[in-house]
């Protein structure tokens, strides 16, 4: 009895300085893992900077909606600008057909006569106003769509950067559990704790990981291989999903381009109903075609629907099918001439038409 009321004193009053060599034990694995950049919390261990991805992360929502508005902006301007063009055609169409009345009428009708050159001076004063306005028109569509470009470009580069700073962190966790120093400062701080704390990804790392692959999920991209003939590159499109047809890919062209004959295979016939267009060729000359909508257009994988396009006259037979910018502009591409390859990448900012075929 006398022996275990002797060693219970001794350990009262040896309790302080037990108490004191844990602390001490205990401040000192704390500030080793610290210093090997493992934060210490009352709930366990993780490393320091985990939290950063879930905080990069925090910024996708504001630029998605960055995309989705630019993109709005984009369709608006080109919707304007094709209106703009449509005014000028009705213009073109009214000034042929007054131009024609006049050469029909009696020469020694003075006053018909009078009447419709002054007409036809009206239509070319409102023709010249018109096409000055469409000016504006286009490069508010050329603003747009570099805004619209950029928006993608910036949305990429988070992702990427995010991917990084994600595989970072796991090969960090990976690197420290097994680092023979922080495994002993993690021991000698269980031990003096009283834990059994382990290092690990916590649950909110593999929300922020699961997240980061889900914002991947939204981004396709593809190098598709292209076809030289020595002067031009040439893709293979799928036109409506029914009709094979190769294109030569064309980012200097504002529209698909259609010669007539090939515009036929797909069962499209312009009528003077279609808006006509006119378009300046890289070597200043003019040529002229029926604005018409392509239901769709597949290259890969990559496929748009409601594609703006253009059918050339028949007078065009030396006209190739061109693959513009009213299919490419809604994804990010690049033209690589020496590999003969274009590289495509998609973005799902919205409920755009744009969208990737599971094909």
């Amino acid at each position: 009895m006398r022996i275990a009321l002797l060693a219970s004193a001794l350990l009262a009053g040896l309790a302080p300085f037990i108490g004191a060599a844990r602390a001490d034990e205990l401040s000192d694995a704390k500030t080793a893992l610290e210093k090997a950049g493992v934060r210490v919390l009352a709930t366990g261990v993780m490393l320091a900077n985990e939290g950063d991805l879930g905080k990069e992360l925090g910024k996708s929502a504001q630029l998605r909606r960055t995309m989705t508005l630019v993109n709005k902006d984009l369709q608006a301007a080109e919707q304007t600008a094709a209106k703009g063009q449509q005014a000028l055609n009705q213009l073109k169409l009214q000034h042929v057909q007054l131009s024609t009345q006049l050469a029909k009428i009696n020469p020694n009708d003075v006053a018909l006569n009078n009447k419709l050159v002054g007409a036809l001076k009206a239509l070319e004063g409102q023709f010249e106003l018109g096409a000055q306005e469409k000016a504006k028109l286009d490069e508010q569509v050329k603003a747009a769509r570099i805004k619209a470009s950029e928006a993608r470009e910036a949305y990429l580069e988070f992702v990427l950067a995010a991917r990084k700073l994600g595989d970072k962190l796991e090969a960090d966790y990976a690197k420290k559990v097994n680092d023979p120093e922080v495994k002993a400062a993690l021991a000698r701080l269980n031990a003096a704790a009283g834990k059994q704390f382990t290092l690990a990804p916590t649950a909110a790392l593999i929300a922020s990981l699961k997240a980061l692959k889900r914002l991947e999920d939204t981004i396709l991209s593809e190098a598709i291989e292209l076809r030289s003939d020595g002067r031009s590159l040439w893709v293979k499109v799928k036109v409506d999903e029914k009709y094979d047809q190769e294109m030569v890919v064309d980012s200097g062209a504002s529209l698909v381009c259609l010669p007539h004959a090939v515009a036929a295979k797909f069962g499209m016939k312009p009528t003077e109903k279609d808006p006509l267009v006119t378009l300046v060729l890289a070597d200043g000359r003019e040529i002229q075609g029926r604005r018409m909508n392509i239901k769709s257009l597949r290259v890969g994988r990559f496929e748009v629907e409601d594609v703006d396009g253009v059918v050339l006259g028949e007078d065009a037979v030396a006209a190739q099918p061109a693959l513009g910018l009213s299919f490419l502009e809604h994804f990010k591409f690049e033209i690589d001439t020496g590999a003969k390859s274009l590289t495509m990448v998609k973005i799902s900012a919205d409920g755009a038409a744009a969208k990737a075929a599971n094909k």
